[in-house]
């Protein structure tokens, strides 16, 4: 190729090529490179072919295109992607000519390669901003318009017809004239603004009425800005025509309501004085909130609604219900006023408001539906379900007093906003709770576990040694529990575990902590003891454990002994470790000496840790 052959192919916007029926291409200059990332040597040398790099969605139209030049002229163009070395998609124009032999066969195909891929995605954004600008346009509640000095427009969406009754494309130059349909009135005015603008090239706001193709009168507020040629004359108009009819005959009407302008003024100030009680609300919810945060139990909860509910009600009275032991009754959780109610437990069925899960209020208890949980009478109340995360949790009754009915649905309304923020309190406290209850306690027997255990026992010590107390521990075990689980299996041996530890809750005084130590063992913490009880409870506990009977399936198992091991504080040891080693070795003796039975630990210097537990 000569120096002017190749000063052309080296000049000109894309790479020339020969190709081949094989899909090989032979390059006459490298801008390949930067188009595609592979070397010019890898095309003639056959290790990359064109149409490899053809995006294979796209090849069948690319071949589509080929086919149909053989049948032609054998010229051809075609637009497809193709992947560059870098994974890069690129947009490809081609425009080539296929050369046959006399033949017919493809000798060769020469052409050109153009890289269109900044005018594609030119392409895309234009698209994209043409369908932003119809979206603009088809959901902005105005008519977008162009007028012109002489009082014609056009319109740029159809929405006029909506307003003015004429299609869009009956306006223009040569048709109708948007100054024509302005009523005769309101032309002067309209008139004015408009030249006012273009004396000062301006964006102007006028408003006016004009006549629908119906005969109708339709208010128009339009916002324009005149649009000036180069050399600064106004060339035309761009703005938006905004329907206000609705918007007018209200102030019309409002115009024509003095009296009931002044009868507003004087709800105004009664609303000032709900305003400034609804602060007041504000302000104890948000002191209530703050309450309920810092509470840790129910119980300290309820203690701080009650004395909250008597600031939101305080000529009224009534109570807190929240759901038992059983979710068919409700108890009373905290009671307020005067006159509370004197039924603290009912069962659910017995309120309207909790049946049908909707504050039960003035307009039903009028219809004839009274709670039965009220009573006989025409006292006004309100029952307002409190539900959260779709739970329900009770209700907050109140006994109302004597007021009037706008009043009376006032009061409920606030009940509402009272009871949606207990209800969400209340139910995240319930949740602490559960998790505090999944943290200490042993899930199969319900006892407290080990780790708490450990706490309590370190703390009680201490608490002991500063009071100059006495305090038990008794560490027991179930005799033969490996032979009783491997017999019968661990179902009947987890059934045992959880009747042991019922019986445990049954016998310990309230404070004193019975928990799961591990396996078949417990350990029982008894405080503030003389020192001969703990050996006494220990007797009892033994006693009542061959009392227990298991049901599997549908045999009733045979009772089990248990042998306990009694350690005492300051007697045995002052340290939960060697307290606990203490409880441990009398309770290897109890083993030793043939179980059932409760052995107190000796001396401390005497107590020391068994080398073989006996099994069971």
């Amino acid at each position: 190729m000569d120096w002017d052959l190749e000063g052309l192919v080296a000049n000109l916007p894309a790479v020339f090529f020969r190709g081949y029926a094989d899909g090989s291409v032979d390059l006459f200059d490298r801008k390949v490179e930067e188009m595609t990332g592979y070397a010019k040597e890898e095309f003639e040398s056959r290790t990359i072919k064109w149409t490899d790099l053809i995006l294979p969605a796209d090849r069948d139209h690319a071949k589509r295109a080929l086919v149909g030049a053989l049948r032609g002229d054998r010229g051809y163009t075609r637009e497809y992607r193709i992947t560059s070395k870098t994974g890069k998609l690129v947009w490809v124009h081609e425009r080539s000519r296929i050369v046959c032999g006399i033949d017919g066969a493809i000798q060769c195909i020469n052409g050109l390669f153009f890289d269109i891929t900044d005018r594609k995605d030119l392409e895309h954004s234009l698209q994209t901003a043409e369908r932003d600008l119809h979206l603009v346009i088809d959901n902005v509640p105005a008519v977008m318009f162009k007028g012109y000095l002489d009082g014609s427009v056009e319109f740029f969406d159809t929405k006029v017809e909506a307003i003015v009754g004429h299609r869009a494309g009956s306006f223009g130059p040569r048709g109708l004239r948007w100054t024509d349909l302005i009523v005769e009135e309101d032309r002067r005015p309209a008139k004015s603004a408009f030249i006012q603008a273009l004396k000062t090239t301006s964006a102007y706001v006028r408003e006016y009425r004009v006549r629908s193709a119906h005969g109708a009168s339709v208010w128009i507020h339009e916002r324009s800005h005149i649009v000036c040629d180069d050399d600064g004359r106004p060339e035309y108009v761009s703005g938006l025509f905004f329907d206000v009819t609705d918007r007018k005959e209200l102030e019309d009407a409002v115009a024509q309501r003095t009296a009931e302008l002044q009868q507003a003024n004087a709800h105004l100030a009664l609303w000032a004085g709900e305003l400034e009680n609804r602060n007041s609300e504000i302000n104890l919810l948000g002191q209530l909130g703050d309450l309920l945060q810092s509470c840790n139990t129910s119980a300290e909860a309820f203690a701080g609604i009650e004395r909250f509910l008597g600031k939101f009600f305080p000529a009224d009275s009534g109570a807190l219900y929240v759901f038992g032991e059983s979710s068919l009754t409700l108890e009373a959780a905290a009671v307020w006023g005067q006159r509370p109610s004197e039924q603290r437990v009912f069962s659910v069925d017995e309120c309207w408001g909790m049946r049908r899960g909707r504050p039960h209020g003035r307009e039903e208890i009028q219809s004839g539906f009274r709670c039965q949980h009220v009573g006989v009478g025409d006292t006004p109340y309100v029952c307002v379900p409190m539900t959260a995360h779709g739970s329900a949790l009770g209700v907050l009754h109140i006994l109302l007093a004597p007021l009037a009915p706008e009043q009376w649905d006032a009061r409920q309304q606030l009940g509402v906003r009272v009871a949606e923020h207990l209800a969400l309190a209340l139910a995240k406290l319930k949740l602490q709770e559960t998790l505090q209850h999944l943290s200490v306690r042993d899930p199969l027997t319900g006892l407290y576990n080990r780790r708490y255990m450990e706490e309590t026992l370190t703390r009680e010590l201490r608490q002991a040694e500063r009071q100059g107390t006495h305090l038990g521990l008794i560490m027991l075990d179930i005799d033969h529990f490996k032979r009783f689980n491997d017999t019968l299996g661990h179902d009947a041996g987890d059934a045992l575990l959880r009747e042991l530890g019922a019986l445990l809750q049954r016998q310990v005084r309230t404070g004193d902590v019975a928990c799961r130590y591990g396996g078949e063992e417990f350990m029982v913490i008894l405080q503030d003891v003389p020192p001969d009880l703990p050996r006494q409870r220990a007797e009892r506990i033994r006693e009542a454990a061959k009392e227990i009977r298991v049901r599997h399936g549908e045999r009733v198992l045979d009772s089990v002994t248990l042998s306990l091991g009694v350690a005492l504080f300051p007697e045995h040891s002052g340290s939960p470790d060697l307290l606990m080693r203490s409880a441990d070795v009398a309770l290897y003796r109890a083993k030793q000496e043939g179980r059932d039975r409760v052995c107190v630990a000796e001396d401390p210097l005497s107590a020391r840790p068994p080398e073989a537990t006996p099994p069971g």
